[in-house]
């Protein structure tokens, strides 16, 4: 790929939002939001104030990008959250750059706000910490922003846990491991994936699109 095609793609995935720069929303024994975060798999069933019902998946790899996968449809669709040095979205299953704004709407004030329920409600219903988790389910009566939510979790190894949310508006469940996992490799394929003014990746690793942001 020619040279100036690389900084006219570097100039359109750039964008000023960045998660690192956010204070701690959360914070649990040791660990704080995406500290507290390895991967994260949930199933919504209520969420009337989100309007976030489904399935959805989140990885945080070691080097703090973001892999959000929603399975609610039949056909995934995903968010590569990049986050350093500055925070950049590539999507999969998207179409146009209407939809993959409303998908990083979604992917960042909705179903992210779920997820930072959980942990605060782990937080306040479990303060030791997974370890004190225990192998048995075990409920808790919680209470966060004055609405009272029953909170179930049982350890399952010594850094995750399963856990269930029932609220006057919330019902969520799904699993929570703690330990961050592999970034994708440098030779990972992008193709059909796209940037977020709804342009298509060309026919590039994720390796080039990392050095291509650090220029």
């Amino acid at each position: 790929m020619r040279p100036r095609t690389l900084v006219a793609l570097g100039c359109l995935l750039a964008l000023p939002v960045s998660l690192e720069a956010q204070s701690p929303l959360v914070t649990w024994k040791g660990c704080s939001d995406l500290g507290c975060m390895g991967q994260v798999k949930m199933r919504v069933t209520r969420a009337v104030r989100e309007d976030a019902t489904g399935t959805y998946n989140f990885s945080v790899f070691t080097n703090n990008e973001v892999l959000f996968e929603d399975l609610s449809a039949t056909r995934a669709r995903k968010i590569l959250h990049l986050t350093q040095p500055d925070s950049t979205f590539l999507f999969f299953g998207v179409h146009g750059a209407q939809d993959a704004e409303a998908f990083r709407v979604k992917y960042q004030a909705r179903v992210a706000h779920v997820m930072i329920l959980v942990l605060s409600l782990m937080a306040k219903g479990f303060p030791d910490g997974v370890g004190a988790i225990p192998p048995a389910w075990d409920m808790r009566k919680v209470e966060e922003d004055r609405a009272q939510f029953d909170l179930s979790a049982k350890r399952i190894t010594p850094d995750s846990f399963a856990f269930r949310v029932l609220g006057r508006e919330h019902v969520v469940e799904g699993d929570w491991i703690m330990t961050k996992t592999v970034p994708w490799p440098n030779s990972q394929s992008m193709a059909g994936w796209m940037a977020s003014n709804g342009v298509t990746i060309p026919a590039m690793t994720l390796g080039e699109l990392r050095q291509l942001r650090r220029r």
